[in-house]
């Protein structure tokens, strides 16, 4: 059975989450009811305190469900279904005042929505009424890369004079008069009008996600980073004490295992020098009836790459035979590597082709001038 996700992002403004979930399952009025199973509201330290003191403590949330009785077997405990936008540090922010603060709301917006949204059992909806202007673009931005067919999103509004109301948090189904901050009388509740604007957006999800195969841990900056830089020229360096591949000076490799980080080095540097591409061995050093010339040339290709993997070879490698096994072993599990640290579009930008068919030399798409290779660590 699929579960419905409301999904909130707000600031100092509690009435936010009670006007959306009147709007959403209790207007009489709408076209479209929709139900939510379980709430979950991100928000900075301060503005989970005001939903806390006001919707849990003060009781308005508990009132909105006797109010409604639909509604009360929805799922929103503030032990659990609060979430706070923490630092690096894990220390709750007060307010985002620091493009720092914002980057970590939109890493942390982005990790939520793409985790409702890895469910095959949910639809989410997302509101971006509250919070700041730059919350509510990041929640919109991480569902349009993120969402799905049936997922929505939506921006809450209320009668002008009913945002002026302390005490107002959703239509009462009987009179409730309500008042600003000068204990004023402004309405009654019961006549309020709050609309669920509902705001089209691009769903990305299949066009963009699985041609850049993203990681799972990349934050929201290096989702966007990626995708866009994918369609730039590329640079690549090389450290080869260090064993370091860094992409367009930003994007570290330092894990590729030895012997694929041989096999860029080597393509890397005969790119850079003008040397040519390799053609690929067609036999394997140990079939039966190899000629003497592939025989040469396997052992040709050998002690070419070995000059770049002698300092870097596995202690138990003994014996290696650049052959026609471990030549297309070795492209494979380079390029899978690339991909998976820089997504499928920018991973091609490095890959080892054959743009003339079979026969013809391999070499590394880059250009020769983008690419820098030192001895540094």
């Amino acid at each position: 059975m699929s579960r419905n996700i409301l999904f909130l992002v707000t600031g100092m403004t509690p009435q936010i989450v009670t006007e959306t979930i009147w709007a959403l399952a209790c207007d009489e009025n709408s076209s479209e009811f929709w139900m939510p199973d379980e709430v979950h509201v991100l928000s900075t330290q301060d503005g989970l305190n005001q939903i806390r003191k006001r919707l849990f403590e003060d009781g308005v949330f508990a009132q909105l469900k006797r109010d409604y009785p639909v509604l009360e077997q929805i799922e929103f405990d503030p032990s659990t279904h609060l979430h706070v936008i923490n630092d690096q540090n894990g220390k709750p922010l007060i307010d985002l005042k620091t493009p720092e603060d914002n980057e970590r709301s939109a890493d942390i917006i982005c990790e939520m929505v793409k985790g409702f949204t890895s469910m095959d059992d949910t639809s989410v909806h997302v509101s971006i009424a509250g919070g700041r202007k730059t919350m509510g673009f990041y929640a919109g931005y991480a569902l349009s890369l993120y969402g799905r067919a049936q997922d929505s999103l939506s921006h809450v509004l209320v009668d002008e004079k009913f945002e002026k109301a302390v005490n107002f948090f959703y239509p009462t189904p009987k009179e409730h008069l309500v008042s600003d901050r000068d204990s004023k009388v402004v309405g009654n509740a019961q006549e309020a009008q709050v609309w669920l604007a509902k705001i089209p957006f691009v769903r990305m999800r299949e066009a963009i996600l699985p041609k850049h195969q993203l990681k799972k841990e990349d934050s929201f900056s290096e989702v966007v980073q990626k995708i866009n830089e994918s369609y730039e020229d590329v640079s690549l360096e090389l450290n080869t004490f260090s064993r370091k591949a860094i992409v367009n000076d930003k994007f570290v490799i330092d894990n590729l295992p030895p012997r694929e980080w041989a096999f860029l080095n080597w393509f890397a540097d005969r790119r850079k020098e003008g040397n040519g591409g390799i053609v690929a061995p067609t036999r394997n050093f140990n079939e039966k009836n190899i000629d003497n010339q592939q025989l040469g040339y396997i052992s040709q290709l050998t002690e070419e790459y070995l000059a770049y993997y002698y300092d870097h070879k596995n202690k138990d490698d003994f014996e290696i035979s650049v052959d026609k096994k471990f030549f297309q072993g070795a492209k494979s599990r380079l390029q899978t590597a690339l991909k998976e640290a820089l997504g499928i579009e920018l991973a091609a930008k490095l890959d080892i082709t054959s743009d003339a068919g079979k026969g013809s030399p391999f070499q590394l798409r880059i250009a020769p001038d983008a690419i820098t290779i030192n001895d540094m660590s």
